[in-house]
């Protein structure tokens, strides 16, 4: 089957952010669809709208709709001769897989989507392609089971597949700490997972501090287990807080964390986000605030001058001040997590110390912010993409054609060797 094209989520979330009405445009996909055009690229587009307006259930029952018939979508299509970068993906909310597709908005790449088929005993042959890319976020439920399944449809095509681990990798909260046992200036807050039923039983009976030894004494942060952007997330200082954080928290299973004050010595408290793409440390954005529950929706930066001069400060030395101060933590973090692109959410404590809060494959990284407002935003943002751009370049067949003629290697892969390796 061809790819379907669509708009794609890096196109519909840019109008959403720009405050373009996207109901207008949802009444003339529907209409397109009642046409006969190809429905399940619009019903991608429909998924991606309706969650964007918050209507979750309805943009992932679009989704399924689409999934039932068609595994393979495209964006950035301009010509049959452009590059062509496969991303394998899992049927997810809009946050759900890595946002590639933010990444390579100004690139000259084709984005080929593919969910594949977990329990299906017969694949797909893969459509053409120079290389691909493993959306799928590490803490999802099926993350080794989807990375094997990669592998198994890429075994003899000869892809490179970028952000494909050798092995299980959990970023988990309460598995950093494991992952980097001790690892000098590297500091991750101190977590437990621990399900509901325990941690009631705990605190109905006073003894959650020795259930939560590991982690230390209150205050404690706590939060459901898979939740992000701050859903669910609170600071309890007492039993008392704890028993009515529970009684409105519907989740299964929490990650109990100390609280680390990680406030400047001026009383605010700063908060970073760094990806790593291909061994090099960039910086997305800085976030300051009075507060400790911190992320850059709530910071307000686009209100306050003196902010906005302070993060174009941290950017604009990034590599001779903050990389150069974590070098040794940058390092660390890149082999122990061992993934061509991931980033972390991150602060600095008084004793100097980079205390990681969150690792993610999937944070999401973007241009969408106003240039009017954060003038020194892009060109950063595009250093990112061009450093991405260039690591998918570096991998791909083509480019490993080239590079070595007699190889026999040659041609993209759908062509040369995925039809008699996948039929």
């Amino acid at each position: 089957m061809e790819p379907q094209e669509r708009l794609g989520l890096a196109r519909l979330t840019k109008m959403a952010f720009d405050g373009v009405d996207l109901m207008p445009l949802r009444a003339e996909l529907l209409t397109k669809m009642e046409q006969g055009a190809e429905a399940d690229g619009i019903f991608m587009d429909l998924s991606v709208i309706d969650q964007l307006y918050g209507n979750q259930e309805m943009g992932l029952a679009w989704q399924a709709k689409a999934l039932a018939r068609q595994r393979m979508f495209s964006t950035n299509r301009r010509n049959k001769l452009q590059p062509k970068v496969l991303v394998f993906a899992e049927p997810s909310h809009v946050g759900g897989n890595t946002p590639i597709e933010f990444l390579l908005q100004s690139s000259d790449f084709e984005i080929i989507t593919y969910y594949p088929k977990m329990d299906s005993e017969r694949d797909e042959p893969l459509p053409e392609h120079d290389v691909a890319f493993c959306a799928v976020p590490t803490d999802s439920a099926q993350a080794d089971a989807f990375f094997a399944k990669v592998r198994q449809l890429t075994q003899a095509t000869g892809t490179q597949v970028v952000n494909l681990p050798a092995g299980p990798v959990d970023l988990e909260r309460d598995a950093l700490t494991e992952i980097f046992p001790y690892v000098r200036g590297l500091k991750f807050p101190k977590t437990e997972r621990v399900d509901r039923d325990t941690l009631v039983a705990a605190v109905c009976n006073g003894f959650e501090t020795q259930v939560l030894a590991q982690v230390g004494s209150y205050p404690y942060i706590i939060r459901p287990v898979g939740s992000h952007a701050g859903a669910g997330l609170a600071k309890v200082d007492t039993p008392e807080a704890l028993v009515q954080y529970l009684a409105g928290q519907e989740a299964l299973n929490f990650f109990v964390s100390e609280y680390v004050d990680y406030a400047s010595f001026d009383g605010s408290f700063r908060k970073y986000r760094i990806v790593f793409v291909n061994g090099q440390a960039f910086p997305c954005h800085m976030a300051i605030a009075d507060q400790w529950d911190l992320w850059y929706l709530n910071a307000q930066m686009e209100q306050s001058e003196a902010k906005r001069a302070e993060e174009a400060h941290f950017m604009a030395r990034f590599e001779r001040d903050f990389a150069k101060r974590h070098k040794e933590a940058f390092e660390a973090l890149m082999s122990g997590v061992g993934l061509d692109y991931f980033g972390i959410d991150c602060a600095e404590d008084r004793d100097g110390n980079l205390v990681v809060f969150e690792a993610d494959n999937a944070l999401i990284v973007h241009d969408m912010d106003s240039e009017a407002v954060f003038p020194y935003k892009a060109a950063h943002m595009q250093e990112i993409f061009a450093a991405f751009d260039s690591m998918l370049r570096a991998r791909s067949l083509t480019h490993i054609r080239d590079m070595a003629p007699m190889s026999g290697a040659g041609g993209h892969a759908g062509i040369d060797v995925a039809a008699t390796a996948l039929m």
